[in-house]
């Protein structure tokens, strides 16, 4: 990829010349929740220029967030807690995994225009089939099979749930008790 140059009209009142930028990289990044969402993409599909496992990875990694993505707006709906969605989700791995891999398969194995359009209507799809699921039941029901084949929960967000901690560790009391009086207004 080489370095693109751009053009920018900017009047000044010293001279009237457009001011040519060298490259894109200095340009604003998205602040707040479309900066994290941003971050997490860029992570998830860097994964895939890793040697030997990185194809695998990024697959499984995908696959389990497009099923996250697909449930959220079921688990909204119902009013679930984090902490019960991120529970059930390590729980039950192996099920999102598969769930998942239907709109990645599409990534991987089509041209990207061609994988945005087929993505454009399986994801729709999905999140209706999760929303009107009753995944929650039914897994629960086979649980006792999943056990018999050794799999076990798998702490995917041990290390993101522990940053956090971490971090939410280190403000200071007293502005989390004003936040808290604020909500209470």
């Amino acid at each position: 990829m080489g370095r693109s140059k751009f053009t920018v009209e900017k009047v000044s009142s010293q001279n009237n010349s457009p001011t040519t930028i060298p490259n894109a990289s200095h340009a604003k990044r998205p602040s707040g929740l479309g900066g994290v969402m941003i971050g997490i993409g860029e992570q998830v599909y860097a994964t895939g220029f890793i040697p030997y496992i990185g194809k695998v990875l990024n697959f499984l990694l995908l696959s389990w967030m497009y099923a996250y993505y697909c449930f959220e707006y079921k688990w909204n709906f119902n009013e679930v807690a984090l902490d019960r969605r991120l529970d059930y989700f390590e729980s039950y791995w192996p099920f999102f995994a598969g769930f998942g891999s239907p709109c990645v398969l599409a990534i991987f194995f089509f041209s990207p225009l061609v994988s945005y359009g087929i993505m454009a209507i399986l994801f729709p799809l999905f999140v209706l089939t999760a929303t009107g699921s009753e995944a929650e039941q039914e897994i629960s029901f086979e649980k006792h099979k999943w056990k018999a084949a050794g799999v076990e929960r798998l702490p995917i967000f041990y290390v993101a749930d522990n940053v956090s901690m971490w971090m939410l560790s280190l403000l200071p009391l007293e502005k989390r008790d004003q936040m808290e009086d604020r909500k209470a207004q």
